[in-house]
C-alpha cells in the first residue's frame, strides 16, 4: 500500500468505515458448495461447514449434515466451488511498525545521495512534530556514499532532531540534535546491545547506529503520550485491514516496544471493537535497561487470557543482528570486504551469554513464551542453550529467522520441543539474494533456512512473514516454500500446515483454531481456487475472496456474507 493510499485508508477508517467485530452472528450459518481443506488428518476434506450463532463450528461434512446441524433458519452461503481453509496464522510480523513506517516520510532504500537529501528536506518542511521522522534508508547504501552522514543532516537541520529509520529494522540515521537527546554524543563506548558507528579520524559518532542503539532514539521520538498512542492506533487500523485482505486471522506482533505505548494501542483496538485478528504478541526485552526493573515491568504487562483476542504472553529476545550488517552472530568469521566495518568480525550479541540465560530462565518462570531473533549459527546455538536451562511449561519456545544453523544443532529442535520459525518469502529465496549474502558468508549461503530438513527430523516448523520487512501474502509464501528445490515444503498441504495448525500450536490456540473441526472457532478464509490442485507457480495468483473471524466477515469485498 502506498503512502497516499494508506492515508486515504486511515481517513476512511476514522470517518466510520472501520470493520467492527460483533459479538455473535444473528443466525447459524452454513457454508456450502465448497472445497473444504480442513487440515484435520482424520477428515481432510468436506463440502460444507455449519457455524452456530456464536461463531463456533457445528458440523463439517456434507451439505445435508451441515444443514441438519444448523437448523432450518440458518443463513446459507454458496461458495460456488471455491476453497475454504482455516484462517492463516502469521506468527512473526510487525503490525504497528508497518503502519507507522507507511505514514512516516518514505525514503527509497538505494537512492542516490542527492535524492535522499532532497527527501530529508521535504520531510522537514512537511513534518509538524518535534522530531523529524522517516523510514526506508539502507544504512549500507548511505555509508557507501558518505563517511560522515551526521554532517549531512546537521547542515539541513542543525537544531531540530532528525531520525531516519532504516529499511530492515536494524539501524537508524540521526543528526547531532537527536544523538545529544540520547546521550550518544558523549558516550565513549557502545551502549548495551547496540553499535554507534564513528568517524575514523575523529572518533565521534557519524550518525549511524545499529541494533539496539536505535531503540533509545525510537523511544525518544515516539514517547508514550496520548498523541503518539493515537497516531500509532491510526497507523494500525489500515494494517489490520491489509492483514484481513490476505486471509490472516491470527498474528503475533514481534515488535513489542512497550515504552512507546504499543500495548495501549492494541488495547484501544479491543476497546473500539476494531481488532480483526487474534493477537498473541511479544514484549521487547531491552539490553540497556536494569534487569530487575525491566523484569518487574514485563511481568506487569503480561497477559494470557485464552478467551481474549489479545494477549501479551511472549518475550521477544534478540540474540544477534542480521547477516547483511555483519551483526548476525556466526561460528566462523565473516569474509573480509563487503558491508559495514564495525569491528565485529564474527557478529554481535545483544546480551552477554550469562544475561541471556538469566533473562530466559526468569521470563519463562514468569510464564512467558520465549521468542528469539537469531540469524547466525552461533546466535541459534546460544538461544537453544538458553532454552535448555529455561522452564519448558510456557512453551513451546521458538527461534525465528534461522538463516544459518550448524548441523550439530539440527536435532536439538525436536529434543527440546523448540519451534523453528522461517520466512520463506520469494525475496529471501531469490538467487540474487543468495549471491548478495555470499559476499559476507561465502558458501554458507547455500545452506540457509533449513526448513525442510528440520521438518523431516521431527521439528515443528512454522512459516511467517516478518511483515513489513518481507512479503505478507500467505499464498505467495506457500508457493515459494513448495517451489524451493532444497529445504522447502514437500507439498502444498504441508505448507498450509506451516501457516495454520502449526502456528496455532505455537500460539497456544490449536484447541480453538488452526483447522476446520467441530467445536473450533470459525476463523476461515475463502480462496477463489483450490491451491492443492493447481500448478505450484499459480498459487501466488490465487485470491482471497473473504476472511472470517469467529464466523464474522472481516474482509468481504463482494458482500458474500451480507445478511
Amino acid at each position: 500500500m502506498t503512502y497516499r493510499s494508506m492515508k486515504t485508508a486511515v481517513a476512511a477508517l476514522l470517518a466510520g468505515g472501520m470493520v467492527a467485530v460483533p459479538a455473535a452472528l444473528a443466525e447459524p450459518m452454513v457454508l456450502t458448495n465448497a472445497k473444504v481443506h480442513t487440515v484435520n488428518p482424520n477428515a481432510p476434506s468436506a463440502e460444507a461447514v455449519a457455524i452456530d450463532d456464536n461463531g463456533v463450528i457445528l458440523a463439517v461434512g456434507s451439505e445435508e449434515e451441515a444443514m441438519a446441524a444448523a437448523g432450518k433458519n440458518a443463513d446459507v452461503v454458496d461458495l460456488q466451488g471455491m476453497m475454504l481453509l482455516p484462517g492463516f496464522q502469521d506468527a512473526h510480523m510487525h503490525l504497528i511498525e508497518a503502519g507507522v513506517n507507511e505514514i512516516l516520510c518514505e525514503f527509497e532504500p538505494f537512492d542516490k545521495l542527492d535524492g535522499t537529501l532532497a527527501t530529508v528536506e521535504d520531510c522537514i518542511k512537511s513534518s509538524k512534530t518535534e522530531w523529524v521522522l522517516g523510514s526506508g534508508v539502507s544504512m549500507t547504501n548511505l555509508l557507501d556514499q558518505s563517511d560522515n552522514p551526521i554532517a549531512l543532516l546537521d547542515e539541513i537541520s542543525p537544531d531540530r532532531p532528525v531520525l531516519i529509520l532504516d529499511d530492515i529494522g536494524h539501524g537508524a540515521w540521526a543528526n547531532s540534535a537527536a544523538m545529544r537527546a540520547a546521550g550518544y554524543d558523549t558516550m565513549a563506548k557502545d551502549p548495551p546491545g547496540g553499535i554507534i558507528l564513528r568517524d575514523k579520524k575523529t572518533g565521534k559518532p557519524n550518525g549511524v547506529v545499529l541494533e539496539n542503539a536505535q531503540q533509545k532514539l525510537r523511544n525518544l521520538a515516539f514517547p508514550d503520550t496520548p498523541e503518539n498512542v493515537e497516531f500509532a492506533y491510526e497507523s494500525l487500523l489500515p494494517t489490520l485491514e491489509t492483514v484481513a485482505e490476505n486471509g490472516i486471522t491470527s498474528v503475533s506482533d514481534a515488535g513489542g516496544f512497550w515504552p512507546q505505548g504499543h500495548i495501549k494501542v492494541w488495547q484501544k483496538a479491543v476497546a473500539n471493537d476494531t481488532l480483526t485478528v487474534r493477537a498473541s504478541n511479544a514484549l521487547y526485552v531491552y539490553p540497556d535497561l536494569p534487569f530487575d526493573e525491566q523484569m518487574a515491568s514485563l511481568k506487569q504487562l503480561y497477559s494470557n487470557d485464552p478467551t481474549s483476542l489479545l494477549r501479551f504472553n511472549q518475550a521477544k529476545i534478540y540474540v544477534d543482528g542480521i547477516l547483511e550488517q555483519r551483526t548476525g552472530a556466526v561460528l566462523q568469521p565473516y569474509l573480509k570486504g563487503a558491508g559495514i566495518d564495525h569491528g565485529y568480525d564474527s557478529g554481535f550479541l545483544y546480551f552477554d551469554v550469562d544475561t541471556l540465560d538469566r533473562y530466559s530462565s526468569e521470563l519463562s518462570k514468569a510464564g512467558f513464551q520465549l521468542h528469539y531473533h537469531v540469524t547466525g549459527d552461533r546466535g541459534a546455538r546460544l538461544a537453544l542453550d538458553a532454552i535448555e536451562q529455561s522452564d519448558p511449561k510456557p512453551g513451546p519456545h521458538r527461534l525465528t529467522h534461522l538463516y544459518l544453523l550448524d548441523k550439530a544443532d539440527f536435532p536439538r529442535f525436536k529434543q527440546l520441543g523448540v519451534v523453528a520459525d522461517f520466512q520463506l518469502a520469494p525475496s529471501s529465496l531469490d538467487p540474487a539474494y543468495n549471491t548478495f549474502i555470499r559476499q559476507f558468508i561465502g558458501d554458507r549461503a547455500d545452506h540457509m533456512m533449513p526448513a525442510g530438513t528440520l521438518a523431516k527430523m521431527g521439528a515443528d516448523v512454522v512459516m511467517s512473514s516478518d511483515f513489513d520487512a518481507d512479503e505478507l501474502s500467505p499464498l505467495v509464501k506457500i508457493q515459494a516454500a513448495v517451489a524451493r528445490k532444497a529445504d522447502g515444503a514437500p507439498d502444498v498441504a504441508t505448507a498450509i500446515e506451516w501457516m495454520t495448525i502449526n502456528p496455532a500450536r505455537l500460539l497456544h490456540q490449536d484447541k480453538t483454531t488452526g483447522s476446520i473441526e467441530v467445536g473450533k472457532s470459525a476463523d476461515l478464509v475463502v480462496v477463489d481456487r483450490d491451491i492443492t490442485e493447481i500448478p505450484v507457480k499459480q498459487i501466488g495468483k490465487a485470491k482471497v475472496v473473504a476472511t472470517l473471524l469467529q464466523g464474522e466477515a472481516v474482509y468481504d469485498p463482494d458482500k458474500m456474507f451480507d445478511e
